[in-house]
């Protein structure tokens, strides 16, 4: 406990306090170019929105092999792992958080969590992240934020690189890459080999990670043909086996399945002139997995299952700058969607369109202003307006004040309206508002039914999930070498999607179905500074204050409705005001610091991060559906990582040692991906080429 105090305590050293992790750059870097806030090209510190970018040497000094590992060092951002590696942001869970590759949405999420870990980072260029929804532009999903991971950029400098990387539990990584200049254009490749046993934890009898291999492969083709016309042509393919094993009555089950994952891509960029670019996307996209479990013993099935999704979307979009001071953009397009399953009794199918319209005004060099907004249709449930007004005044060269009120929406998925699952095991069983009413009747016919607790023919009616957002921040430079950012903000959401008992089998077991529900409120804070200390030092870190309300939960326990067992007395009593935490799976308090050494003339860089999270509640135990007694809790923890790297050859070829959770810290029960102390080794050979 005394290791964890004094690194906490590390988080308070004067002039190091409340630094950023992700931001280790100078003041240029307010200069850079970004994309995801406007869906077109503006410089960071021209943009009325707080973006956080993440910079290729960064994730390169971090050692990172996957999207996560790199996401979980962010302030504001916490990995959760259910049903994969999904990120929470601004105390809303995955599935509120849109992730982009190059700018279109990845597919494939289960329960609403998109697996993180299935991405790896060898060929991102930068990550560009947008805190609070972002719906006006991106549609559902953007409710939380935004994600856009920006693979390899159009820069004509032609180089290749090679990296093989091995680590503890037998990780094996092997990655290679080229970027080749044409005339006029640039096309590059990048292929990603991963390979681990996995690990199991505090002698589990099953592996807390099951050993998997996956392979990437990407292609990009970026040409100008003329002054006025350009294409970019992309595609990606990844896939992914495992094998794990679990115990049941009858014996060990194996469990082996595979993940694809696929999409493709081509852009028509055409300038009409200096004041007016037309852009053309058309975007496809295909995930699937096939599972199958059999008994060790004879080979016989246990269980089998499969899943495949199709996303296909083309869209226009129109830039027009109508003067220096406003610039007008516009466009539309088209989703359709299919899904075929083992728990869904037909392929099911999304038709949704959407335009959107966004002005950027510039009243004078200090004010820029962001007004935009987005219209869905779908022909599953109610149309959805989108709003956002983002507004940023430069007091001076130094100081920058930032404010924003947003819509944001996430659409019912096809799990909440057509799932059909029958839990033979157990006795349960799942329905999808769309097919629940028709289903129960028959279960009711047959003499399964006892009870319905639930109005059938309301259940058909689910609506979207939706929010208001309010930001205001401050972004300031006070002294040489320093960058300081302040964020508050406001989430309520309403229309929360919940999952009920809307019916009693006759075996005593439910049959669950989906409603609107409750609303939650999430607020907090978080403050961002990094320091130059010379040419070879820099520290940054972040803190983030938060609270996540269920709106409803909070009232009953105002009313005096709500119980807990005292755990001096055991004695069951009203629950306090103050004994409220929240919801599940959100600490109060989260921190890290990052202290970077970079010398380049002897090629040596390293550093060290340190990334706090303060209790948080992981499962209900009596019943109140409210985290309130201590073994209701996961713990306060550190994780402290390192990274020291050399290079030789003028930088064409580089040694890197890495050691992550340096302290061995383990929870087997509340955190399964935490697997304890890592060890790496990579090496890694580039050179630079030009091909004329």
């Amino acid at each position: 406990m005394l290791k964890y105090l004094f690194l906490i305590g590390c988080l308070w050293w004067p002039g190091m306090l409340f630094a950023q992790t992700d931001t280790i750059t100078d003041n240029k870097s307010l200069q850079e170019v970004v994309v995801t806030a406007t869906r077109n090209e503006q410089q960071l510190n021209k943009v009325p929105i707080a973006v956080t970018v993440i910079k290729k040497e960064q994730i390169q000094q971090m050692g990172a092999m996957l999207l996560n590992q790199v996401l979980a060092e962010q302030t504001g951002l916490f990995v959760t792992a259910n049903h994969g590696s999904g990120i929470q942001m601004q105390g809303l869970e995955a599935e509120y958080t849109l992730i982009l590759l190059d700018g279109e949405p990845l597919i494939g999420r289960t329960a609403g969590t998109l697996d993180l870990s299935r991405i790896v980072v060898s060929n991102i260029e930068r990550i560009e992240i947008i805190k609070g929804p972002v719906s006006s532009l991106y549609g559902s999903d953007a409710m939380a934020g935004v994600i856009n991971i920006i693979t390899n950029s159009k820069n004509r400098i032609g180089q290749t690189n090679a990296t093989a990387r091995y680590g503890s539990n037998q990780t094996l990584q092997l990655d290679a890459g080229t970027k080749i200049p044409i005339k006029d254009g640039v096309f590059s490749v990048n292929g990603n080999y991963y390979n681990t046993n996995g690990y199991t934890i505090n002698g589990q009898s099953t592996p807390s990670v099951s050993p998997f291999k996956s392979a990437t492969g990407q292609v990009k083709w970026q040409q100008d043909w003329s002054q006025h016309w350009q294409t970019t042509i992309s595609g990606r393919i990844f896939n992914q086996q495992y094998k794990s094993f679990f115990e049941d009555t009858k014996g060990r089950v194996n469990d082996n399945g595979k993940e694809d994952d696929a999409n493709a891509s081509i852009n028509i960029r055409h300038t009409i002139n200096s004041q007016v670019t037309q852009l053309l996307r058309l975007y496809y996209s295909r995930y699937g997995t096939d599972e199958k479990m059999v008994y060790e013993k004879d080979n016989s099935v246990y269980d089998a299952s499969f899943f495949t999704q199709q996303y296909l979307k083309p869209e226009y979009q129109l830039d027009w700058t109508l003067n220096p001071k406003h610039a007008l953009t516009l466009g539309g397009g088209y989703i359709h969607e299919t899904l075929e399953a083992t728990r869904y009794d037909n392929r099911m199918a999304f038709n949704s369109g959407y335009v959107f319209a966004q002005e950027s005004w510039k009243p004078t060099e200090a004010w820029s202003i962001l007004l935009g907004a987005r219209f869905d249709t779908h022909n599953q449930y109610p149309s959805q307006l989108s709003p956002k007004l983002s507004v940023s005044y430069a007091v001076n060269p130094k100081i920058k004040l930032l404010g924003s009120i947003g819509r944001g929406y996430r659409a019912p998925d096809f799990r909440q309206l057509y799932l059909h699952f029958n839990n033979a095991a157990v006795g349960y069983s799942v329905v999808g508002t769309k097919l629940a009413s028709e289903i129960i009747n028959q279960m009711q016919a047959a003499g399964e039914i006892k009870s319905i607790n639930y109005d059938l023919d309301k259940l058909k009616d689910l609506n979207a999930e939706s929010s208001w957002s309010y930001n205001a921040g401050l972004q300031t430079i006070p002294w040489k070498g320093a960058n300081i950012k302040i964020n508050i903000f406001m989430n309520r959401v309403a229309n929360l999607i919940d999952t009920r008992a809307v019916a009693q089998k006759t075996n005593d077991f439910s049959v669950y179905s989906y409603v609107n529900v409750n609303s939650i409120t999430t607020y907090g804070s978080e403050l961002n500074y990094n320091q130059v200390i010379n040419k070879y030092w820099q520290v940054a870190g972040g803190y983030q204050y938060l609270q996540a309300i269920d709106n409803d939960q909070l009232k009953k326990v105002k009313n005096d409705e709500v119980y807990t067992v005292d755990e001096r007395t055991h004695e069951t009593r009203l629950l306090k005001r103050r004994e409220y935490f929240g919801l599940f799976n959100r600490s109060h308090h989260a921190a890290n610091l990052k202290l970077q050494y970079t010398n380049l003339v002897t090629g040596i860089d390293a550093n060290m991060r340190v990334i706090y999270r303060s209790k948080y509640g992981f499962q209900d135990e009596n019943g109140n559906n409210i985290p309130d007694i201590k073994s209701e809790f996961v713990p306060g923890y550190a994780t402290v990582n390192l990274a020291a790297a050399k290079s030789f050859m003028q930088q064409r070829l580089r040694f890197q040692g890495t050691i992550e959770n340096l302290f061995n810290y383990t929870d087997g029960k509340h955190i399964p991906g935490m697997p304890g102390r890592i060890y790496s080794i990579a090496v890694t050979y580039s050179f630079l080429h030009t091909i004329k």
